[in-house]
């Protein structure tokens, strides 16, 4: 016959800090996960490639901890949920935050030139100068920020600018704020990477066992 088994006052310390650690863990990849991604996508914006290197090494960081707190399974769901939501989240707040406090010019399109980006594609270069208060102040614009074939040398148009200089500036055909599409889009994103998180977090927990063979003690990984 088999004696039971005794829980000892260290083991209970232990399945109890074993617990804390599963809940804070927890919190972090439900919470923080969503949080940063966003930060990064926010950061992202800015022009320039430290800003755009740094948010990828941070939200590569990130994806990469939460794989490994939810397991192989689920944690492939919140990466790949993690980073498509990252791609959505940027051009979304940038969208948002040029149509709120972008101030408007008055300009005249200088020159329409061409260049190739990514790829070899030829791209559209737009040359434009101020017109308004800050007459004589020149910007070049590609095609994100409205710059297309249609437009030509003499051509007067409307300039949003974001005041605090992080989101670039684009024409005002381009400001419209945040195209519904965009909201569901992330919403569903949000909730498949919450969802495969705790999913992930709940099979740890329930499906860990501790290591001594102990019946009465359970791994909170």
């Amino acid at each position: 016959m088999t004696a039971p088994s005794v829980v000892t006052g260290v083991e209970t310390r232990r399945v109890r800090a074993s617990g804390r650690r599963w809940w804070a863990g927890t919190l972090w990849v439900l919470l923080g996960t969503p949080l940063v991604l966003t930060g990064c996508g926010w950061m992202a914006q800015r022009s320039g490639f430290l800003p755009t290197l740094l948010s990828t090494v941070v939200a590569l960081a990130v994806l990469g901890t939460a794989w490994v707190m939810c397991g192989a399974k689920a944690g492939t769901g919140v990466a790949v949920s993690g980073f498509v939501f990252l791609l959505f989240v940027g051009p979304t707040l940038g969208d948002y935050v040029i149509h709120d406090r972008g101030v408007r010019h008055d300009a005249l399109v200088m020159d329409v030139s061409a260049y190739r980006g990514k790829g070899g594609r030829e791209r559209p270069l737009c040359t434009v100068v101020l017109t308004g208060a800050d007459r004589g102040r020149v910007i070049e614009l590609d095609d994100t920020g409205g710059c297309d074939d249609g437009l030509t040398a003499g051509s007067h148009v409307t300039l949003v600018e974001d005041p605090e200089e992080w989101v670039a500036p684009r024409l005002a055909s381009e400001v419209s704020g945040v195209a519904p599409y965009l909201r569901w889009t992330l919403a569903g994103l949000l909730s498949g990477l919450e969802a495969c998180a705790l999913y992930g977090r709940l099979r740890r927990r329930v499906g860990g066992s501790a290591g001594d063979g102990n019946p009465t003690t359970r791994s909170f990984g």
